[in-house]
């Protein structure tokens, strides 16, 4: 009978699908016969004649786990509230379809890797929390929590008391994006309260800003613009956000790393300088693209210089203001066909994970 871990956050984007990913894969380097389920999730992504959850995908191609697509995402639902969810009959048939989907997946293997969404209780509404199908699958859970001090060991606290209540084992625990100052006290803090409320600590994982980072693809969905150049230009990132705002000779001080400049599309000065900043300090700073606001396309002559280059500009209708805004606030999912992020993901987990604890907590018997 194959052993299921259960890996879920504390709370939204702490990281857990990164952490799944390099678990499941650190799994599978042990030569061990690996399964994965998400069951429940987004309908992200079409695969034959269902929908899946894009997570699973990612999973199935970084780690090359061999299972069924469909069966890996059993159930997905539109985003917003699912009404339809809190008639029983409907909470019944989605929770036999993973029942079905799980033992298909497990089928001749040695450990099961579910991947829950949210919080330990997201779901409870309707009946089918995180708790009820790690407990419905006889799986012990694995929790993510973001870095910090005070804050995890709080969250973490309170999600081990809903789990136990509902008969659920918490195998450990990982901090996640954990920053440099932080880094020693994690260790020696956070990890001393974790075990003094009988909770392994299975490892804190560095924070690493080049995950967090959207590409230029990203972007463009994130903002639904008309890309008028640079269409090479979709897998560069995205580093810092500047709105131009200002004039070009101030501007040109922030122009760093690489910059994604949000600019009324007729600041042609703005337009310029940036353009010219990223030929001639090319080594201290790359322009990601630019987005041209208020729905206003550069003139023709304008428009030539640019054709000159490979910088991916997009124009979109909304101000400045609340396209800076909504680029802010992008949660970055990372993309299954983004080997660069998942090798970095499997490297970093690798490091800084416990695998050999997490093995045997998954093993033991309470």
């Amino acid at each position: 009978m194959a052993k299921n871990i259960f890996i879920t956050a504390t709370r939204p984007n702490e990281g857990k699908t990164a952490v799944t990913i390099g678990v499941t894969h650190a799994l599978c380097k042990r030569n061990l016969n690996i399964g994965f389920i998400k069951p429940v999730g987004q309908a992200d992504l079409e695969a034959g004649k269902t929908r899946i959850d894009e997570d699973t995908l990612l999973v199935e191609r970084a780690c090359r786990v061999h299972c069924n697509i469909e069966d890996m995402s059993p159930v997905t639902l539109p985003p917003g509230f699912n009404e339809a969810l809190l008639a029983k009959a409907v909470r019944e048939s989605s929770l036999e379809k993973v029942k079905k989907a799980y033992a298909r997946v497990a089928a001749g293997k040695e450990y099961v890797v579910l991947e829950g969404t949210g919080n330990a209780s997201a779901g409870a509404i309707f009946g089918i929390s995180n708790a009820h199908i790690a407990k419905m699958l006889g799986a012990k859970v694995l929790l993510v929590a973001g870095g910090g001090i005070g804050q995890p060991i709080d969250e973490i606290l309170l999600n081990k008391r809903y789990l136990e209540r509902e008969g659920v084992e918490v195998l450990g625990a990982i901090i996640n994006k954990v920053y440099d100052r932080e880094w020693d006290r994690v260790h020696s803090i956070v990890k001393g309260v974790m075990e003094e409320n009988d909770i392994r600590f299975l490892g804190a994982i560095p924070f690493k800003p080049e995950l967090y980072q959207a590409t230029m693809m990203q972007v463009l969905e994130a903002l639904r613009g008309d890309l008028i150049n640079g269409d090479r230009g979709l897998n560069t990132r995205v580093g810092r956000i500047l709105v131009g705002a200002m004039t070009p000779s101030n501007a040109m001080e922030h122009f760093q790393g690489n910059v994604l400049l949000v600019t009324p599309g007729d600041r042609d000065d703005m337009i310029l300088a940036a353009l010219a900043s990223s030929v001639i300090h090319s080594k201290e700073f790359t322009l990601s693209g630019l987005i041209l606001t208020g729905d206003i396309y550069p003139k023709k002559a304008i428009m030539e210089i640019i054709k000159r280059t490979d910088t991916m500009v997009v124009v979109v209708k909304m101000d400045s203001y609340t396209a800076a805004t909504r680029l802010n606030n992008l949660v970055v999912k990372i993309s299954p066909w983004d080997r660069e992020k998942i090798d970095m993901i499997i490297e970093t987990v690798g490091q800084h994970v416990d695998i050999d604890g997490l093995i045997e907590a998954s093993e033991s018997r309470k």
